[in-house]
């Protein structure tokens, strides 16, 4: 459970930012390393880390973006601490030249996102709040047991074009599936097939086999949890029949086992002419019921192919997954009372409306905003107790900070928890940041109302925000 005021002071804290002075702090919304790695980015910073929404990720930097000059400075054997202060440099913007798998060198232009330091806008508030709906605002974390071996030789941005091993005509309707889902994740990757002259080619080994030893009627048969997993098809996490690797498992209760790999092979850079291994991955698991391979490998293949081309961890893949889904009206509330309003964006539906900067929010949606952080902390904890009950069990999880009683809500009662949200008790203002859904506001309205303190008159506005959605995920 996330509890207010703790978390207030870890987002500040959390955010890729520095300050330009005392009172204003900038966010660019990334974080990044110095490689060590021989063959991705070796002594230049890689991106590690984009938050969703964020400038970096408004400008389309991605994950593994090999980041070759700050303004001009090129980065190669550059310490940290110089490429930081080079970010400082400009006021309101900044460049960055890239590298990445679809191109060799790339300049996207960053806006700052600068704003005092005592602001909280709507997406780190989401955060805070996201027991009112774990649904829409997750922090994730699944690992997959892919074992990863790379050449050091192999310079991996050279590689820009594939082809497959086997010819096309002759492979069975399983293997065309799994080509098929290596063209979709690769071009979605920036590289192309090749039929005539690839950079590299693929080739994949796999099995599928029901355990012998397997018993239905085994006493301990669906006493281990099978394990969440990101479907980047459609953005949610979701349960498959994998038992998860860390968890000991009797042979009994295991129905299938699967085993897949994928190797590139180089013929071009190394040993021109010679086919030479330069990534090989390879996973292991142990199925509860009959999934399929085709299955599995719709949606854990572009999982495992995260790994590339900057792999981390070789015996393991430790994936995080951020979702973000929230009302944005452009709102910066003061996080010293959270009733002043210290910042609206530009053009934003607040900005529309007509609300400023030091107005003072008297009410949402007819809800009072009378404020302070030890009686809202109070009431967002009496709210957690006194609504579990109307949370799914089945999709209990734990999440990144190892709370391990995050729940879903149970769809069959979304209307309680729409009467729940109306007790006063509860304070519950801030669930505006959710109310597309029914389990918030069973009307599910399409703009909300927000009464403010202008100087001495009292204004009622109307805004119509907008839905925002940011997922991303990242692995080691």
């Amino acid at each position: 459970m996330k509890y207010f005021i703790s978390l207030f002071f870890g987002f500040l804290v959390c955010l890729s930012s520095f300050a330009q002075n005392a009172a204003i702090t900038c966010n660019l919304g990334f974080r990044f390393e110095i490689s060590n790695n021989p063959n991705w980015g070796e002594n230049e910073p890689v991106v590690v880390e984009v938050t969703p929404g964020s400038p970096a990720a408004r400008a389309g930097l991605k994950l593994n973006d090999i980041i070759l000059e700050v303004n001009g400075n090129g980065t190669f054997l550059k310490p940290y601490s110089t490429i930081m202060s080079w970010f400082a440099e400009r006021s309101g913007d900044m460049t960055l030249s890239i590298r990445n798998l679809e191109t060799t060198f790339k300049t996207i232009s960053l806006l700052k996102d600068c704003r005092f330091k005592n602001a909280i806008n709507e997406a780190q508030l989401s955060s805070v709040f996201a027991f009112y709906s774990l649904e829409d605002v997750q922090d994730r974390r699944f690992v997959i047991p892919v074992k990863t071996k790379v050449n050091p030789n192999a310079k991996l941005h050279l590689y820009r074009t594939y082809d497959f091993a086997e010819n096309n005509d002759e492979l069975s309707v399983l293997d065309k599936r799994i080509n098929s889902i290596f063209e979709r994740i690769l071009r979605n990757r920036g590289l192309k097939r090749d039929t005539h002259d690839p950079d590299f080619i693929i080739q994949t080994y796999y099995s599928y086999e029901s355990n012998s030893l397997f018993k239905p009627n085994s006493p301990t048969y669906g006493s281990c949890q099978n394990v969440w997993r990101f479907d980047t098809r459609n953005n949610r996490m979701i349960k498959i029949p994998v038992y998860s690797p860390s968890e000991a498992v009797r042979v009994d209760d295991i129905m299938f086992n699967l085993s897949f790999g994928f190797q590139f092979y180089d013929k071009k850079y190394i040993e021109p002419g010679e086919m030479t291994l330069i990534w090989e991955s390879e996973v292991k698991e142990r199925l509860s019921t009959n999934y399929g391979l085709e299955n599995y490998l719709e949606m854990n293949l572009p999982l495992i192919l995260l790994k590339y081309p900057y792999p981390g961890s070789l015996n393991l893949a430790t994936y995080q997954v951020n979702h973000l889904k929230y009302n944005y009206t452009g709102i910066s509330f003061d996080l010293n009372d959270l009733k002043t309003i210290v910042a609206i964006d530009a053009e934003s539906p607040a900005a529309i409306a007509g609300l400023r900067p030091g107005d003072v929010v008297l009410k949402i949606q007819n809800q009072k905003f009378d404020h302070n952080s030890k009686a809202l902390t109070q009431a967002y904890r009496l709210f957690i107790a006194e609504t579990m009950q109307y949370r799914d069990r089945n999709s209990r999880y734990t999440d990144v900070n190892g709370f391990n009683n995050c729940m879903f809500w149970d769809v069959s009662q979304y209307h309680n928890v729409a009467n729940a949200l109306k007790d006063k008790r509860y304070k519950p203002a801030f669930a505006y940041l959710f109310n597309f859904n029914q389990y918030i506001d069973w009307e599910t309205p399409r703009s909300i109302t927000i009464e403010v303190e202008r100087g001495d008159e009292t204004l009622l506005f109307e805004v119509f925000p907008k839905i925002t959605v940011n997922s991303t995920i990242s692995v080691k």
